[in-house]
């Protein structure tokens, strides 16, 4: 029987939203803004606390500011990384179809995986084929250094999957690929609403 992970959530939610046009951490979807749902799924996938990686200031939200300014998502990675001494289970604002059962399946996936394990490769990541969020990754002294140096190099890759491919990644398998699609456009928003409620997984994927 496996131990259940205890992580901390993590939310992204500090793009320019340039595609959007507005601000998509407090675009409405089901009655509730995408920083609020993204919240509400890591809290009911077992986080024992959520930081939301945003660089504007707040007196209502543990909102953490990039140290490395300007260095996209791995910059939120590490900077809510060192926030917390636990593990953390990240996802990105704007995948509104997201599931608590799919952040539980990536928990699960990195409890059943031992810390460590002799002869074997060390695995400090989870997430799922082909799709670098949600992630959950393991917060050592090494993959924080690790990270660190990536993004103080300016000559440095800065991509979340070559990231978790240096410190060791374990992909899984997902049977419902729709609810991992980000919306990033007015267009693509407007699918979602549209789409939701009338249970068109396939049609919505095509459209996005």
């Amino acid at each position: 029987m496996s131990n259940k992970a205890v992580f901390t959530g993590v939310v992204l939610a500090g793009g320019q939203s340039s595609r959007m046009g507005s601000d998509k951490a407090i675009l409405i979807l089901k009655n509730k803004t995408l920083l609020q749902n993204a919240c509400e799924l890591l809290t009911a996938a077992g986080a024992s606390d959520v930081l939301i990686s945003r660089n504007v200031q707040s007196a209502t939200a543990q909102y953490i500011a990039d140290i490395y300014p300007g260095s996209g998502p791995l910059g939120g990675i590490y900077s809510t990384l060192m926030a917390t001494e636990q593990d953390i289970l990240v996802t990105a604002v704007d995948m509104p179809l997201l599931t608590c059962t799919l952040l539980s399946q990536i928990a699960s996936a990195a409890s059943d995986n031992p810390h460590f394990q002799t002869n074997q490769p060390q695995i400090h990541a989870w997430h799922f084929e082909n799709e670098p969020l949600p992630l959950y990754i393991r917060n050592t002294q090494s993959v924080k250094r690790h990270l660190k140096q990536l993004l103080i190099n300016v000559n440095s890759h800065k991509s979340i999957k070559q990231f978790t491919r240096s410190i060791g990644v374990q992909t899984l398998k997902c049977n419902k690929a729709h609810a991992l699609v980000n919306t990033n456009t007015p267009a693509q928003f407007k699918a979602v609403n549209e789409q939701f409620d009338q249970h068109k997984p396939n049609l919505l994927r095509r459209t996005l």
